[in-house]
């Protein structure tokens, strides 16, 4: 079984040839459906924005002999789209990057969505951060149903207590596990959400905003499993 770089590479090389060979208006025969083979090979990596690079109906349609015609402009289009997103996302003329294993394995549905089209933009990626935090620090608030307005390292240290018979949210029976993650949470505050949240910064590349985003990711589900002990 190829690996996703592998995988990549065969899609990449791919849209280039059918992007050399593909007529630039009229109708043509066939290279619809090529295309939208493409994004079926690079969908399990990418994730669900292959969709877009997709062509459908009214822009494709089956003839009587079953052959499938599409519009000239629409195929070399698409294939602009999938060549531009590979090169610029993953950097496929340099070293391909495991971003999209990286990506996927992101659980959590309101994380990924609120970062998704922020991680396909070719920079400021302190945004993902920024986004990434403000999530962490909603289900914190939310969990807890507290009813302060408090935020960032304040709402952090009214909830999560690193002693277990203070805190709002317990999330581990093991002391020392629970008190870390307080301290974890109590961290990202400081270090990321503080940051991004007062200044431009232009020091994250994507595969740091995609790794925090990873790491958030098992901090909200570990936030989401917590038990609630009293509320503030």
């Amino acid at each position: 079984m190829a690996s996703e770089q592998e995988t990549l590479r065969i899609a990449y090389a791919r849209a280039l040839g059918l992007r050399n060979a593909a007529p630039h208006q009229g109708t043509t025969p066939g290279l619809g459906t090529d295309v939208n083979d493409i994004v079926q090979m690079i969908q399990p990596i990418v994730g669900a924005i292959a969709h877009s690079f997709a062509i459908r109906e009214p822009y494709i349609w089956r003839s009587q002999d079953g052959t499938y015609y599409c519009d000239a402009v629409v195929i070399q289009g698409k294939l602009a789209q999938i060549v531009s997103y590979l090169e610029h996302l993953y950097h496929i003329n340099d070293q391909i990057l495991e971003i999209g294993s990286l990506y996927n394995s992101i659980k959590d549905t309101e994380l990924k969505s609120r970062c998704a089209d922020l991680l396909s933009a070719p920079g400021n990626f302190d945004r993902v951060i920024n986004q990434a935090t403000l999530v962490l620090e909603d289900r914190i608030r939310t969990k807890s149903q507290i009813d302060k307005p408090l935020t960032g390292v304040p709402l952090v240290n009214a909830v999560l207590n690193a002693d277990l018979t203070k805190t709002v949210l317990k999330i581990s029976e093991n002391a020392e596990e629970h008190e870390g993650i307080c301290h974890v949470c109590r961290g990202l505050m400081l270090s990321f959400r503080n940051p991004t949240h007062h200044h431009i910064l232009d020091k994250y590349s994507r595969e740091d905003a995609l790794k925090l985003c990873g790491f958030i990711d098992n901090i909200l589900s570990l936030i989401d499993n917590a038990t609630v002990l009293a509320r503030s």
